[in-house]
């Protein structure tokens, strides 16, 4: 088919070639493709990513303890930031010889590893004063508007005084007490740079704890599935903030018919002088208790070595019979898993 224009007496003619113009019939595009997504591969690669950014931010709790108890006899703390300090001290227990199981269970309790599970089952009830990362949270906002505006110091962590980041089944590892590192004529604005920095250092720890406390992935080895928590516990002791870490780990093998009963695994260390590290590692398994302890001086040893009947004696009135072993050093440690922590401090 041809379209002739019209014609004038300048215009030559010209034949214009036209297409026909079909229907169009509509096509129905092709389905996406199904994609099948791991939600238990995507959990990992989450905690891998949460981990790795904790443990470059992560800090003893001991120091931030010991500047806090300095700091909170400065007149010029804003009312907040002195409230919240009360907070976090009010955890830290004075260390003597009366430490009891009931005082390690509420410091399982308040150790911050429940803090969110708390808040889901009980949003109307405040668990300030009765939950470590509460307390520290708190302090945080605290010390963030109180510094609001000002430039942020750089990170002044003193790796001789950050203990190793923790992770899952790594052990209790003993933490040496440490004392004030503010001095005495520091100004306002110093003296809330460095809360801020500790503060935040003690978050991304107990960050790091309550990853180390989640269950083991069914990809896991089924050794490794077993309950467990990490923890730890600030004390003060005339030679510095001192933190105790535990771990208790119950292996639920007896709930599959493998053995009579479930072990209960308790592990803890602390560091305080003139004993130095001390380490426990303790295994119930019905009325059968193993107990292995390491200490790493000389005085330790000794000590452990003149406790041991007084031990003995309180594990058979418990109803236990006990087998005690000392050891001088310190027990193995197992090592991260590979490509999750990297030492940045060497």
């Amino acid at each position: 088919m041809t379209i002739t224009p019209i014609q004038s007496p300048l215009t030559p003619q010209v034949a214009i070639p036209v297409t026909p113009v079909r229907p169009v019939i509509p096509v129905t595009p092709p389905a996406a493709p199904s994609i099948e997504i791991n939600s238990g591969q995507v959990h990992a690669q989450i905690l891998a990513q949460a981990t790795q950014d904790a443990a470059g931010r992560q800090g003893g709790l001991a120091p931030l303890v010991a500047d806090l108890a300095q700091a909170a006899r400065n007149p010029n703390l804003p009312t907040p930031v002195r409230s919240a300090a009360a907070q976090v001290l009010a955890q830290a227990i004075p260390f003597d010889a009366r430490v009891s199981s009931s005082d390690v269970a509420k410091g399982l309790s308040s150790s911050g590893l429940f803090l969110e599970a708390r808040l889901a089952a009980q949003p109307q009830v405040s668990p300030l004063g009765q939950d470590m990362k509460a307390g520290l949270l708190v302090l945080r906002q605290a010390l963030t508007a109180w510094l609001a505006g000002a430039p942020r110091a750089p990170d002044a962590r003193n790796p001789a005084r950050t203990p190793p980041p923790p992770y899952r089944a790594s052990g209790a590892r003993a933490q040496p007490a440490a004392t004030p590192s503010l001095s005495a004529d520091a100004s306002p604005s110093a003296i809330g740079q460095r809360l801020l920095a500790e503060t935040e250092a003690a978050v991304a720890r107990q960050e790091l704890l309550q990853i180390a406390s989640l269950p083991a992935g069914e990809d896991q080895p089924l050794e490794a599935q077993v309950t467990r928590w990490m923890f730890e516990m600030p004390f003060v002791t005339p030679q510095g903030a001192t933190v105790a870490q535990f771990e208790i780990a119950r292996d639920g093998r007896g709930s599959r018919g493998e053995q009579a009963e479930p072990v209960w695994r308790v592990g803890f260390s602390i560091d305080i002088e003139p004993l130095g590290p001390i380490h426990a590692r303790v295994s119930l398994s019905g009325r059968q208790a193993i107990v292995g302890l390491w200490a790493e001086q000389e005085a330790g040893l000794a000590r452990l070595q003149a406790d041991r009947e007084m031990l003995g004696q309180a594990l058979a009135h418990a109803d236990f019979e006990a087998e005690i072993a000392l050891h001088a050093g310190a027990p193995r440690v197992a090592p991260p898993p590979t490509g999750h922590l990297v030492d940045q401090t060497s």
